[in-house]
Parts: structure tokens; sequence; C-alpha cells
């Protein structure tokens, strides 16, 4: 409990977010405001997890103010999973921004160096998308005229 006292609660605070927790904890201390903030803050294992940290000033009956009293509550997982979103979602932006210049009539898409290749070519170079084949059937009537197609008997 003792280091819990003055600034000591910062000790496990990770390096990256110590300045500016400090800096939000002593702005709303010396203005007796409430605050929030995330940071990461060091288990007894030596592992770093985010805190979700309020604090809320503390008055005497007769209106002294005594300090903060604040709870923080672990957001680990929340903060993983945004984390993760991010990535994912950042992933699908990358692979659907962009005007691909693109051949009217044999379809080859020019890349980055000017050369043109194949749709499926590109498209699976620039993303995890895979393609099979077939034959749509305007296509095959297009194609295939009735002419050509081998008689049932």
């Amino acid at each position: 409990m003792e280091q819990e006292y003055g600034n000591g609660w910062a000790e496990g605070v990770h390096p990256d977010d110590f300045d500016r927790c400090l800096k939000i904890y002593l702005d709303n201390f010396n203005a007796r405001n409430t605050f929030e903030m995330e940071y990461r803050l060091q288990r007894h294992d030596g592992v770093y997890c985010w805190i979700f940290d309020r604090g809320v000033p503390f008055y005497e009956s007769d209106g002294k103010f005594s300090g903060f009293i604040g709870s923080c509550i672990d957001v680990t997982d929340r903060v993983n999973a945004q984390e993760e979103l991010r990535k994912v979602l950042g992933k699908k932006i990358n692979t659907l921004e962009g005007i691909l210049p693109i051949c009217g009539y044999c379809k080859k898409i020019r890349d980055d160096k000017e050369s043109w290749q194949q749709l499926e070519t590109y498209i699976s170079d620039h993303s995890e998308a895979l393609f099979s084949h077939g034959i749509c059937p305007e296509c095959f009537d297009k194609h295939f005229p009735i002419s050509s197609k081998p008689k049932l008997t």
C-alpha cells in the first residue's frame, strides 16, 4: 500500500507510457479533476498488461481535498482485439483501394513497373485471393455454337 501513495503507483508503468501518464495524473491532481487513462502496467511476473485507470477526487466532509479514489481494470484483451481488428481492416483496405489500370480488351492489368499481367496473376500477387475457372453460359454459347456441339443420339 505504501507504494500507492504519492507517485509510487507509477513505478510499474511501461517506460513508453510513463511521461504521458504522469502528466495526466499531475495535471488532474493539481486541478482536482476526474481523469481516465490507459497505459501498460507491469504485473508481479514482469508481464505488462493494459490498464484502464479512473481517478476521482475525494473530499472530506469539511470540503478538504484528501486525494483520489481510483480504480484500475485490466483491458488487455480489448486492446489486443482492437489492434488485431485494425490490422485486418488495414489489410483489407490496402487490397481494395486504388485504381487498377486494366486493358478494355484483354483485361490485363498494368503493374507499377509498367508491365501488363493477367488479371489473376496481378490479384494473386497483391492479395490472398485464389481463383478457379469455369465458363459462363453466355461465353459457352458464344465460343461453342450449336453447330459445334456434339449431337446426342
